[in-house]
């Protein structure tokens, strides 16, 4: 069985509504539990980043499926590879909020004080991921 971590960038689309990160949550957790899937989202109201971890095939599905959510526009993959071990293997789906980004952390691994995902590095996405997982719900 290979495992991998997928992390992609997205922006939140026209189609997205206030209540619809709590949605995305509930049916992510739903979903991953079922399919051996881990990992985290961040989300400020304007981007999402997130990781998934799990089985390749697994793995490609839900991104295949995020792909086809219209909740979700300019969906940028960041990174792909083989993993021998999870790094957030203790949720189905870790969710930070915008009150949880920490702007040092974010300053740290982009450059920038705002949350823009599409301006960060795969290895520095990964990184600031790691870092935020302390604030994880």
């Amino acid at each position: 069985m290979f495992l991998v971590r997928l992390i992609y960038a997205s922006k939140v689309s026209d189609m997205f509504l206030p209540g619809d990160i709590d949605n995305i949550l509930a049916t992510a957790r739903h979903k991953n539990k079922k399919s051996g899937i881990t990992g985290m989202l961040c989300f400020n109201s304007e981007y999402f980043l997130q990781c998934i971890e799990g089985t390749r095939s697994a793995v490609n599905k839900i991104f295949s499926e995020i792909q086809k959510d219209t909740r979700h526009d300019a969906i940028m993959l960041i990174s792909y590879s083989e993993i021998f071990s999870r790094q957030f293997g203790a949720w189905d789906m870790g969710f930070i909020s915008e009150q949880k980004l920490k702007k040092e952390t974010i300053i740290k691994y982009s450059g920038n004080d705002i949350f823009d995902p599409y301006s960060i590095q795969g290895e520095s996405a990964l990184s600031m991921l790691i870092e935020f997982r302390d604030y994880l719900v």
